[in-house]
């Protein structure tokens, strides 16, 4: 028996309760179901044969699209679960759970919504949070711990210690002191107030008098570290309180040695980062080129970012950033190596398109360099003309006097290494006007942890566009502070500032 109309597989396609749609191989969209239509705002001859999937997304959502979700496509044949947010017709986003398999030369792709799914996400998480702070108030000498093994400085761990000996005692003031090399005693951060002579004397607890001192301690066990904390008044300390303050001036002595031990290996990790960076930029007095680098903080080893600038036998400015995945010794020998064949294939004279596809064949011999991402762009000072190829790297910001900054999204591709047989890369143009620039960088600058990439990017549009104007200098000085102003900083950040004289 033939199914009723309301049935029929057609019906059942056109109004499932999630949006389907068929894409060929370059991401056309060759079929779409109403559902998808309702959800999105858009009429289907809008959409059928006329945008790809990738264009019904957000800035980072494209980005995300080509660094990651159609690699995987290519690599897998499928991908699940992949959160992003299409773009109505209207402008407003919505949020999905996308889910694609390649079949023949189309591409299946089924949508779902996940506003309510997101919602609830965030509702769980602000629970979550609640939890943790509760979790923290009982943990806290464990926490202490695990802060003061991370504290990156000695006064990084001595605000750490004192900080929490004043919210768990309540105490006026606490803080940590150190002596090095038999000197005198030099004090590293103190939370709240103490008093000049709060360090002085023998370890010891003082209960206080009344209407006199205030009650203090001293503990120092091993001479060179010393932490004291001081009451406004009386205050007898419990056998709780001794042991927790006894613990703490044990954890702190043993953190200050370890940074003492880390600061001696970042101060070779520093040494060998400058020395792989790119030495002397190219002078000109028709153009100026500024670079900047920023280590992340929570990291001592070295990083795989890099920048490079100079020019080749015809004039032209070559210049490259770079994000080698991983970090350590292996991430550093690894970005030499392929900022070295990026200035041997530049000095061949090569294209962008031509030099990154010289690079894909590099790094077949070289495991640790794949997926790498790189921005190369050659520039001809007299026209101002810039030819930039993009291997899965963030785009380029193009600074035009007396306009807004703007990306250039032309030239893109996936990261080195990963590529489809036959497939070459690409390469495009645009036009400097006397004045402008563009800058270069490297993810660090506009990802965060729970932060879509896309406030990431408009962050660095805004912060750009607040020194127009600016020198090559003055911009990689002024970015990566404004940037951090908005929110941590938990990778490094590498920068490279073009710019043709007016």
């Amino acid at each position: 028996m033939p199914a009723p109309p309301d049935e029929s597989a057609e019906d059942l396609y056109e109004n499932a309760p999630c949006g389907y749609l068929s894409t060929d191989a370059d991401g056309l969209v060759v079929r779409v179901n109403a559902t998808f239509l309702r959800w999105t705002r858009y009429r289907r001859d809008e959409l059928v044969g006329r945008r790809r999937f990738a264009e019904l997304l957000t800035g980072g959502g494209r980005i995300y699209h080509e660094t990651h979700y159609a690699p995987l496509l290519r690599m897998q044949g499928t991908v699940r679960e992949i959160a992003l947010d299409i773009v109505r017709a209207d402008g407003t986003r919505l949020p999905v759970l996308v889910n694609s398999e390649v079949r023949g030369e189309v591409v299946r792709t089924t949508v779902f919504d996940a506003t309510d799914r997101k919602r609830y996400e965030q509702e769980l998480l602000a629970a979550r949070n609640r939890e943790r702070e509760a979790r923290e108030r009982v943990e806290r000498l464990q926490r202490i711990t695990a802060t003061l093994a991370v504290a990156p400085t000695a006064p990084a761990v001595a605000a750490a210690v004192a900080g929490e000996l004043t919210e768990y005692l309540g105490a006026s003031g606490a803080g940590v002191a150190l002596r090095e090399g038999g000197g005198e005693l030099e004090v590293l951060a103190v939370d709240g107030a103490l008093p000049p002579d709060a360090f002085a004397g023998p370890a010891g607890y003082d209960a206080g008098e009344a209407g006199g001192r205030g009650a203090r301690a001293r503990l120092g066990p091993d001479g060179r570290a010393r932490l004291a904390v001081a009451f406004g008044g009386l205050h007898e300390f419990t056998p709780d309180e001794r042991a927790f303050l006894r613990t703490c001036s044990e954890q702190t002595a043993l953190a200050l040695e370890r940074v003492r031990l880390d600061e001696l290996q970042r101060d070779v990790a520093s040494t060998l980062q400058t020395s792989l960076l790119a030495g002397a930029l190219p002078s000109d007095p028709r153009y100026e080129v500024a670079t900047a680098y920023r280590p992340a903080m929570a990291h001592l080893e070295v990083g795989g970012d890099w920048y490079d600038a100079f020019t080749v036998p015809d004039g032209r400015v070559a210049i490259s950033v770079g994000d080698v995945v991983g970090r350590g010794i292996a991430a550093a020998s690894t970005m030499g190596q392929l900022r070295s064949a990026v200035r041997a294939l530049a000095g061949a004279g090569m294209s962008p398109a031509a030099l990154l596809g010289h690079l894909d064949t590099f790094v077949d011999q070289a495991e640790p360099a794949r997926f790498a991402t790189l921005v190369y762009a050659d520039v001809e000072p007299a026209t101002g003309r810039v030819r930039c190829a993009a291997a899965g790297h963030p785009p380029p910001l193009v600074v035009t006097p007396g306009r807004a900054p703007e990306f250039f999204a032309g030239g893109r591709s996936t990261p080195l290494g990963v590529t489809l047989a036959g497939e070459p890369r690409g390469e495009a143009a645009f036009e400097l006007a006397p004045g402008g620039g563009f800058l270069l960088y490297t993810d660090g600058l506009v990802e965060r942890r729970r932060e879509s990439i896309d406030v990431g990017l408009a962050r660095l549009v805004e912060a750009v566009a607040a020194h127009a104007g600016a020198s090559a200098q003055e911009l990689v000085e002024a970015v990566p502070d404004a940037v951090a102003e908005r929110g941590a900083v938990h990778d490094d950040i590498c920068l490279l500032s073009f710019r043709l004289r007016g």
